[in-house]
């Protein structure tokens, strides 16, 4: 019997190969929306926010329900601004009846919710005759722990600039959200039935905020390219040592670590080094400030911009670079440092949020406490000067990222997991209707 499964996600998936677009949020859900394709077992659809009213669509056997949650036109500039004063709840109320609507179109079998960051989850408190399962792919509540880590409230607050603050795009503003979504997202799981999860952190909070929570392991399948290269460095000789970090986002992503841990670098290591940030320009906010909260210029600590490049161009600067350092003050379960891993990079990471469970400290990488320069620098020294300890870390790095992000693994993984809770759901009303 096939199984029809509907995916609310961010991401629009694989229908952004309609208009041929480079860059896609979310890339790893158009790799997992390619390999359930393969599953004849399996009618998929995908419901995702737009901010363009469409009519449901099918494109390449999938059909995709795009749902227009603006409240104003905001192809005109001012009315950007007019929609970031529009309080969540009334964003919410306008949202949740489209997403019941795509529900009631569907009638699916299974309801999968990627992330619970967004507005999606609000559909379970009004849908019960049918299963719905979260994947965790970042946590707010933990994250709005860490926000400021790097770069305290005030000092933000006193770089940032005026034409941030008129538009209302300021941290503060941004933190307001963050902490108000946060807060939605616990509401999710303090009732949620089923929950996928890939790490120790998101298991341990999601079993403290809801016990009663059913939880799957279901790993990621990550974006193709990365599965096509492999780092094959003979030595370190002679040449300038290139680090790579993948950084994009705002305040609590570490960039500030980068400054402190290159500064040092450029002090005490005594060899050259380029420190290539992908995600980032030098013009981005979270740069400029974090410049002057250290009083240390990119420029002047050998670091350089690439901004923001596809799949395919990340996975070539990673198989010719010498380290991925990877500076998050708090992660659930980076794909930075998964895709670094399955090119066979020597990997440094923050040891933060679920960062243990992706790779074993000097076995598949190093772990350095998040916001540490010295240790991370150190570090980077320890990996140049002993290059056979580098090349064994990145091949053993490979060898678990390869069994960990298997495609056919998790096809069968997630394919099972919607099986168990399908007849889980079953069992569960049968028993309630008996006992009413």
């Amino acid at each position: 019997m096939r199984m029809k499964i509907l995916w609310f996600s961010l991401s629009p998936c694989g229908s952004v190969r309609r208009n041929n677009s480079k860059y896609v949020i979310q890339g790893w859900m158009v790799s997992l929306e390619d390999e359930i394709k393969k599953c004849k077992d399996i009618q998929l659809e995908v419901a995702f926010f737009s901010d363009r009213k469409e009519e449901p669509f099918i494109f390449d056997g999938v059909k995709y329900y795009p749902m227009y949650r603006n409240i104003f036109d905001t192809s005109k500039g001012v009315n950007r601004i007019r929609e970031r004063l529009v309080s969540q709840h009334k964003k919410d109320a306008k949202v949740l009846p489209l997403m019941l609507d795509v529900v009631n179109q569907s009638k699916p079998d299974i309801i999968h919710i990627h992330g619970t960051e967004e507005a999606f989850g609000l559909i379970a408190e009004h849908i019960k005759d049918i299963p719905i399962v979260f994947s965790i792919q970042g946590l707010l509540a933990p994250y709005s722990e860490k926000y400021f880590s790097g770069m305290p409230d005030k000092d933000i607050y006193k770089y940032e600039s005026i034409k941030d603050k008129l538009k209302r795009v300021s941290y503060r503003d941004e933190y307001k959200s963050f902490c108000i979504r946060a807060a939605r997202e616990i509401s999710y799981l303090e009732k949620a039935q089923y929950v996928f999860g890939r790490t120790f952190w998101d298991e341990y909070i999601t079993g403290l905020l809801n016990p009663r929570r059913k939880y799957f392991i279901v790993d990621e399948i990550l974006r193709s390219p990365f599965y096509k290269v492999k780092w094959q460095k003979k030595d370190y000789k002679s040449r300038r040592y290139k680090i790579i970090s993948t950084i994009s986002g705002g305040i609590y992503k570490g960039f500030e670590t980068v400054l402190k841990t290159a500064q040092l670098l450029k002090r005490y290591a005594n060899f050259d080094f380029e420190w290539i940030i992908a995600g980032y320009n030098n013009q981005d906010k979270w740069v400029q400030i974090a410049e002057k909260l250290t009083f240390i210029k990119s420029s002047e600590v050998n670091i350089a911009f690439k901004g923001r490049i596809d799949a395919g161009e990340l996975s070539s600067l990673l198989e010719n670079s010498d380290v991925y350092v990877h500076v998050s003050h708090i992660e659930n379960s980076p794909n930075s440092v998964c895709e670094a891993m399955l090119v066979g990079m020597p990997v440094i990471a923050s040891f933060s949020g679920g960062t243990g469970t992706l790779l074993d400290n000097e076995r598949e990488g190093i772990l350095i406490q998040d916001g540490d320069p010295y240790a991370y620098a150190g570090a980077v020294v320890k990996m140049h000067n002993h290059f056979d300890m580098a090349q064994r870390l990145g091949d053993c790095a490979r060898l678990k990222a390869i069994s960990r992000h298997n495609p056919n693994r998790i096809s069968h993984q997630l394919f099972k997991a919607y099986q168990e809770i399908i007849v889980d759901f079953k069992r569960d009303n049968n028993e309630n209707t008996f006992c009413q």
